[in-house]
């Protein structure tokens, strides 16, 4: 149960970068600090948000359950979440570089905790 808290936490830690890239595409960058402040305000920035912080608060739940040298290293599959919200929803390419390193940090994942 705890690992499954674990995953939906960094799923909504990833989605909740997805959106920053696209609120990003909407932000008006050449008219001052304070337009900028009022197009950062949009539905997508505060679902984003949103999901960042819900991701923190199940966080907090999985921090309490499992040590950190543990948990913490499980973070990085948020990388292969992003990767994967960018090749179905913003057409990026997956090389074989990409595989590899997913590869590896799933490999990593695994080992830390299954061995």
């Amino acid at each position: 149960m705890i690992y499954l808290l674990a995953l939906i936490s960094i799923a909504l830690g990833s989605v909740g970068q997805f959106g920053l890239k696209l609120a990003s595409e909407e932000l008006e960058t050449g008219s001052g600090i304070w337009n900028l402040i009022l197009t950062a305000i949009n539905t997508k920035m505060v679902l984003s948000i949103s999901c960042f912080v819900i991701s923190m608060v199940l966080w907090i739940f999985v921090l309490r359950k499992l040590e950190l040298s543990i948990a913490y290293p499980m973070v990085s599959m948020g990388y292969i979440f992003v990767m994967l919200l960018s090749f179905f929803f913003l057409q990026e390419q997956i090389d074989i570089q990409k595989l590899i390193g997913t590869g590896l940090i799933v490999s990593g994942v695994v080992v830390l905790n299954v061995l």
